[in-house]
């Protein structure tokens, strides 16, 4: 899926940059302990990803938070890790392309990456989906499948009940754990997890996320 440059045409470079939004934060009365909560997520975030960081992720304005990586297959990954960290939802916009940190600066971006993710949070509050990509500065199909897919995950995740949510993000911030750890955790048997797992349709999901992973690669 990716465009050749011509003949004398250098290519672009290819990073993400993410912006989030935490949804109607005018209406949490506990704003001060979710912004904690939000910053102690991004420093984790930072940490876990620091290899693959062009900015880190910072609180910026208001209710925002923004940062970039180098590798747009590595997006879902930390959008997954952040998300499991916030005791509330988040609208995010993912824009692949150019990145320009200024100078002089704790937090602010600006380049065709920036602007594509500004775009795709845009776009998430008024479509009210929970994360949109953004590659090119007109309609693509690379766009649409990755949004697609996107779109498809997310409605099985909202569908996800109370036990099945807290089960299958904990494994999916610790996916290096056996079912039979994961019942130890939870306090149940090996095959309960295996039975809430299938009925969250954790291999559909698991599948879909590892398609817009290769779909990403390809646009670094």
């Amino acid at each position: 899926m990716k465009d050749e440059p011509r003949r004398g045409e250098k290519r672009e470079l290819r990073n993400c940059v993410i912006i989030g939004d935490i949804k109607r934060s005018r209406d949490l009365d506990n704003w001060e302990q979710i912004f904690s909560e939000l910053k102690r997520a991004l420093e984790e975030t930072n940490e876990r990803f620091s290899d693959v960081l062009v900015v880190r992720l910072a609180p910026t304005v208001g209710d925002e938070f923004q940062g970039a990586i180098k590798n747009p297959d590595r997006a879902i990954e930390l959008l997954h890790f952040i998300r499991g960290k916030m005791p509330v939802d988040i609208y995010c916009g993912l824009g692949i392309g150019a990145v320009e940190k200024l100078l002089d600066a704790e937090v602010g971006m600006r380049g065709s990456a920036f602007y594509r993710a500004r775009d795709a949070l845009q776009l998430c509050k008024k479509q009210g989906k929970k994360v949109l990509i953004k590659s090119s500065d007109i309609a693509c199909l690379t766009d649409d499948t990755l949004n697609m897919v996107l779109y498809f995950i997310e409605v099985l995740e909202n569908s996800w009940t109370k036990r099945q949510r807290e089960i299958a993000e904990y494994f999916r911030l610790h996916s290096h754990n056996t079912y039979e750890q994961l019942g130890k955790h939870f306090g149940l048997k090996k095959q309960s997890i295996s039975d809430v797992l299938i009925a969250a349709n954790w291999k559909v999901i698991a599948d879909g996320n590892n398609l817009l992973q290769k779909l990403l690669k390809e646009l670094s």
